[in-house]
């Protein structure tokens, strides 16, 4: 008898999903960086898919921090080795940032630009109480008068996936599901589902309205920055997705509006 088959069937369908989900992103990152997918899929599909590619390097990092590296860490190193991870994220950054490789992997420079900061936020002893959302919407409208004011080749507009997921790791983690970093915290169902909804919506939308949508300026502009933070979007939304609805990491409920 194999060691999978005595595991409970809760444990044997979160191994099977473990392993979907890491394997899934890997192997759709190796077929996005070696040029691979174009010959599996569709080009239009292929195209569409690898786009996401910064949203899949963080949805797979995100995911194994989550899950293996905070359930071990200790008093002694709780701090040593989540900014020795930022230090090595930072350098990855800054190395893409300034490659001359082709475009599929310096663009990657965005994803760990991110990860930099959210790995050690992650870290911090919950709750964090009103903070979060607070520094969401600072950073949002720290991102909003820096679109307004700078040219396209700024670092406000060109690291868009970063703003974005520094602005909505916060409110996916400690406001809407803090259950998965946080186990004994309240969440509130229908509050994640409306998330989970919005955040597929505004990608969506954004893809349906087409490209042309996005010229000139005022909303065109918003459509546009939009536009460029689907990575982000959907990183997150893949790890919540995996964690709270997949493993079911959702904390102690709490009902909505009573």
């Amino acid at each position: 008898m194999t060691a999978s088959a005595t595991l409970p069937p809760r444990n044997r369908r979160q191994n099977v999903l473990g392993w979907v989900y890491y394997g899934g992103l890997l192997l759709l990152l190796g077929a996005i960086l070696t040029m691979l997918l174009g010959q599996l899929l569709p080009a239009r599909l292929a195209e569409r898919i690898g786009f996401n590619s910064e949203g899949y390097v963080m949805a797979l990092v995100l995911g194994a921090w989550i899950q293996t590296v905070l359930p071990r860490l200790t008093e002694v190193t709780r701090w040593r080795i989540p900014l020795a991870a930022a230090a090595v994220c930072l350098a990855l950054a800054l190395a893409l940032y300034n490659t001359e490789l082709p475009s599929r992997f310096k663009t990657l420079n965005e994803s760990f630009f991110a990860l930099t900061l959210i790995l050690p936020y992650l870290t911090l002893q919950r709750p964090l109480r009103r903070w979060p959302p607070m520094v969401s919407a600072a950073l949002l409208v720290a991102v909003v008068a820096g679109v307004a004011v700078s040219p396209a080749d700024s670092p406000a507009v060109l690291l868009a996936e970063t703003m974005a997921a520094l602005i909505l790791v916060p409110l996916a983690f400690d406001v809407v599901d803090r259950g998965i970093v946080d186990p004994g915290a309240t969440t509130v169902t229908e509050l994640r589902y409306c998330w989970y909804a919005l955040l597929l919506a505004v990608p969506l939308l954004v893809v349906l309205l087409g490209t042309d949508t996005r010229d000139g300026g005022g909303l065109h502009e918003v459509l546009q920055y939009l536009g460029r933070v689907h990575e982000a979007v959907i990183g997150i939304l893949l790890v919540q997705l995996y964690f709270a609805v997949g493993l079911g990491r959702t904390g102690r409920p709490l009902r909505a509006w009573r």
